[in-house]
């Protein structure tokens, strides 16, 4: 596994030349912040472990396994941007800053689930066009493998998967209920008549009412 700096690194490299051309060393210590000493260093490095091609005083391209580090990173950071800004608010080099520190944890499942909740966003807030998954599928086929909560039977689990609704209102208030992407739960009781539908969350019973239960989508497990 890749650590933390070289995925920075790769990073940086995958937005330089996302549209072709070479990185030089002197853009890529400008974006890191670092000398370029530094950044000549490290990139004698990531060519030695078959991330990059480095042409001394040309520039750095991307080898095929430096590439999916790149771009997986990058989508993670761009979709977190696009999190941030449209349901927590924040924005600008904030919202950049906290997306850079949250990217390395983000697990490809919550990814994967995030971009779900958030309907398959295609571009950051600041216009840049957010990569494609790797799962090999389109989005329409990826979001035709969940349903509503109201369709999974009593006694049947599943793991939440995203939330189908535009009021961040009500997207904010389930997510502090705690149906965030990738919880498991299980059904227990589905109240006739329209009642709510109990669930164990993590241990709780919580009570969903029917119409949040239809925008809450989940994949069943057993």
């Amino acid at each position: 596994m890749a650590s933390e700096i070289t995925e920075q690194y790769l990073k940086v490299i995958y937005k330089l030349t996302e549209e072709g051309g070479q990185a030089k060393t002197s853009d890529i210590a400008d974006a890191l912040e670092v000398a370029p000493a530094s950044v000549t260093e490290m990139l004698h490095k990531l060519s030695d472990q078959g991330y990059i091609t480095h042409e001394p005083y040309r520039g750095v391209r991307l080898r095929a396994r430096g590439r999916r580090i790149g771009q997986r990173l990058t989508r993670k950071h761009r979709l977190l941007e696009r999190f941030l800004a449209d349901f927590v608010g924040v924005k600008g080099p904030s919202g950049h800053e906290q997306a850079c520190k949250m990217e390395h944890a983000l697990s490809d499942e919550a990814e994967h689930n995030l971009c779900q909740m958030m309907h398959h966003p295609s571009e950051c807030p600041h216009g840049r066009s957010i990569p494609k998954c790797e799962r090999g599928m389109t989005c329409e086929r990826c979001t035709s493998k969940d349903v509503p909560l109201t369709e999974v039977a009593e006694g049947q689990s599943a793991v939440v998967s995203h939330l189908m609704s535009t009021d961040r209102d009500e997207l904010c208030a389930m997510l502090a209920m705690g149906f965030v992407p990738g919880s498991e739960l299980k059904v227990e009781k589905k109240v006739p008549m329209g009642g709510p539908i109990i669930v164990n969350l993590k241990g709780t019973r919580v009570a969903i009412a029917r119409d949040r239960g239809r925008i809450l989508h989940v994949m069943r497990t057993a």
